[in-house]
């Protein structure tokens, strides 16, 4: 049968087989050549999920878009040649395609975990079949088996004349054999279908040969013509779906003048080609099959690529660096960037994400398309996971989860396919019930105070370096580089702006604190923010503090060698005791700073705002607590808050001191952990606050913030993110929280400043 316009995909590979020497392979490559209107569906009606989900992977995101990547397994049943491909380029290629060729060994485990480690690991799982059969004419052991024929052997191994005809026929030698074989390959498929995993499958490769060109098939399967191996195909195919084998993507692969031997679009897939070039070729194959380059030059666009295994796969022109450019470039697909799940849209029905006791959540689902398989949903209080369960949905739009608490928790509802990462939203119920997970010393206050007192004793001294200001604050405002001795390992260091000419006592202060790390932007100091803070309202004494006491202005190489170095996990050092830990320094720090901020003559004598996310807005929490002029903070995602959550059975706020550190006593953490705790040194400040969190944030989850706000006595303005985490929100999400919370973020600072 010829194939038709309607033809689903066409797929070339670029495939060795075991055959002639004089050919080798450079690179295997599988590709889709669409022919007309792709069918929408796999040929199995019947299809597992899984399989239709791959199908549509492989239909709408990737055919003519971009080219998976893939390599064999060194003959059988292991992904050896990956792993090499990984020690090399440092990335997976996205197919690993298995060979049922030593079916018969007992020692080998077709069962084991590999396919399903790869499978979970993002990857893509093929299967191939050198399908061997007896070589003696009565169909017994005694003289082996084999898969090529006595032509395609060459004289270098047995051949078998084994009848691909008589195989078909009811009640043969021929056919008892197959089924045999048949019914060992289902149990393994049966196995893979029921761990979810769906399998591109390509039986009966070349079956064709040299047939259409003077010569004679290479394997049994195509040694008794065409329509013989027309019947094969489909006598297997049957088989495997009455035994209930539903999770296979049919590929035949073509010889190009071999339309006669094609099985017909309703049993076909994909249709693949074998590939035998000349190993000193690196081409696009346009008319066959491919190199990246030359792929994307020629427009020449494969589904998938994969070379034959040893000694192809890694070869003189296959060498480490070609494997390093190809996976690399932008056109090719690692198993990385494998991504076969939808798109799912999670709300709930209050956009505020907070509800009281007994009232209703609920929790919706926009699924992009509808999936064909079961969702997995979990649902965690308090940062643990509380209940698991399957979810099929009849439509795009559906209910996840609908309930009602009568007590205070925060929720987290998780929606995920097999593969792909989960989307997940977040609620608290009744927050003004958290609790922080410590109690306050009697001496939190007399311990701090004593600091102060050493910190106040210690005479000032500044040095100060003027610096330029970026062209449109130029003739402004001034900015320059401090330095202020402290207390501790190291200095006050910070950048200092404020408007030119401005009149003694007629300016705000505003101290930006930075969040967690050491080398990356977002935690060193920036005359740009410093100066664009200073124009704030009506003009600011702006402050732009880093939290470690670092130089200013170096090189990238100085912050890794720190971060690599002395501050290597510092938020870790010396948790057991309280005297070292290291942010006593990094408060003290900030308190030295606030001291001379207000010794500025512009200073109004009244507002103090402090602003800090993560990290920096637990140093915020600890600047208001710990010197009353602090007047107001802005806080988002704070961190340091609720240390002692976990003493309550619940996920402290970062950096989890309790959970990171198992080595240490608890009453040594006991003693050290409360004297740096947001949620307990809040309660001695009167600062106004303005907070946003992120209900589904893990690093500082929501019952951490809301334990020491609920300790604030205060002015708070409070704004719970439903979809953040501890990032700010990306993709199609983020346009909405700009406009909806970061805009009113910004726009109260510039209001308090006015």
């Amino acid at each position: 049968m010829a194939k038709k316009e309607s033809v689903r995909f066409e797929i070339s590979s670029y495939l060795c087989s075991m055959k002639r020497s004089t050919f080798s392979l450079l690179l295997l490559l599988l590709a889709l050549a669409m022919q007309a209107q792709i069918q929408e569906q796999p040929i199995d009606r019947e299809a597992t999920g899984p399989a239709r989900q791959l199908y549509r992977y492989l239909r709408d995101k990737v055919w003519g878009k971009q080219v998976l990547s893939g390599c064999q397994a060194r003959w059988d049943y292991n992904t050896t040649d990956a792993d090499g491909i990984y020690e090399r380029a440092g990335k997976y290629p996205a197919i690993n395609i298995f060979d049922f060729q030593h079916f018969r060994q007992r020692n080998l485990n077709y069962m084991g975990p590999t396919a399903k480690a790869w499978h979970d690991a993002g990857g893509i799982v093929g299967f191939i079949w050198h399908w061997s059969v007896p070589v003696s004419a009565d169909l017994s052991p005694k003289d082996g088996f084999a898969f090529y024929t006595p032509s395609g052997a060459e004289g270098r191994r047995p051949g078998t004349l084994f009848s691909a005809r008589k195989a078909v026929q009811e009640g043969t030698p021929e056919q008892r054999v197959i089924n045999e074989n048949l019914d060992t390959i289902v149990r393994y498929l049966l196995h893979y279908q029921q761990q979810g995993i769906p399998i591109l499958w390509r039986p009966f490769h070349e079956a064709a040969g040299n047939t259409n060109r003077g010569g004679k098939a290479w394997f049994w399967w195509g040694n008794d013509g065409a329509e013989a191996f027309k019947q094969l195909y489909l006598y297997t195919q049957r088989y495997l779906m009455e035994r209930g084998v539903h999770n296979l993507i049919y590929i035949w692969t073509s010889e190009l003048d071999d339309d006669d031997w094609y099985p017909g679009d309703a049993y076909v897939d994909i249709v693949a080609r074998d590939q035998y070039h000349a190993p000193s070729q690196h081409g696009s194959f346009k008319q066959q099959v491919p190199s990246a380059q030359a792929m994307e030059s020629d427009d020449a666009r494969w589904l998938f690529v994969a070379p034959w295994t040893v000694p192809f796969v890694f070869s003189q022109q296959n060498d480490d660096a070609f494997w390093r450019q190809f996976l690399h470039e932008e056109l090719i697909l690692t198993r990385d960037e494998v991504n076969r799940a939808g798109s799912y849209r999670l709300s709930i029905n209050k956009e505020s994400g907070i509800f009281g006791k007994g009232e209703r959540a609920v929790v919706s689902c926009h699924a992009d398309p509808v999936p064909f398989d079961s969702l997995h949903v979990r649902v965690l209080y308090n940062n643990k996971v509380c209940r698991e369960f399957s979810l099929l949905p009849a439509s795009a739009d559906f209910t996840v989860l609908e309930q009602a608490l009568d007590s205070t928790c925060a929720v987290t509802v998780e929606v995920k396919e097999h593969t792909g990462k989960p989307e997940a939203i977040g609620y608290v119920v009744a927050p003004e019930g958290f609790r922080a997970g410590y109690e306050e010393p009697a001496d939190l206050m007399p311990y701090w105070d004593n600091l102060k007192k050493q910190l106040k004793a210690l005479p000032m001294q500044v040095k100060t370096v003027p610096l330029e200001v970026p062209q449109q604050y130029q003739g402004k405002y001034i900015c320059q580089d401090v330095e202020i001795n402290c207390l501790g390992p190291a200095p006050v260091r910070a950048y200092m702006a404020k408007p030119a000419g401005a009149k003694k006592k007629s300016l705000p202060i505003i101290i930006l604190c930075r969040a967690a790390g050491v080398s990356g932007n977002w935690c060193r100091c920036s005359v740009g923010e410093c100066v664009g803070n200073a124009a704030l309202g009506n003009g600011a004494l702006s402050l732009d503090i880093n939290a470690h006491g670092m130089l200013n202005g170096q090189s990238d190489d100085y912050y890794r060698m720190l971060e690599s170095g002395l501050l290597r996990n510092y938020y870790e050092h010396n948790a057991a005791d309280r005297e070292t830990y290291y942010f006593r320094g990094m408060y003290l720090r900030l308190l030295r700073a606030i001291e001379y901020m207000t010794r500025q003559p512009e200073w109004d004598g009244r507002r103090i705002l402090v602003i800090g996310e993560s990290q920096g807005g637990g140093q915020a929490v600890a600047a208001a607590g710990l010197d009353s002029r602090v007047s107001c903070v802005v806080l988002n995602v704070p961190a340091m808050q609720d240390l002692g959550g976990a003493r309550k059975g619940r996920r402290s706020g970062w950096p989890q001191p309790i959970e990171n550190h198992p080595n240490l006593s608890e009453e040594q953490l006991d003693a050290t952990l409360p004297y740096f705790d947001g949620a307990l040194l809040i309660r001695h400040s009167q600062a106004e606050i303005y907070c946003e969190m992120g209900l589904i944030d893990t690093t500082c989850p929501p019952s951490a913030v809301w334990s020491s706000l609920n300790n604030a006595p205060g002015k708070k303005t409070v704004n719970c993110v439903p979809f953040r985490t501890h990032a700010w929100p990306s993709g199609p999400i983020a346009s909405y929280w700009r406009e909806h919370y970061l805009k009113p973020r910004e726009a109260f600072i510039d209001n308090y400043l006015k």
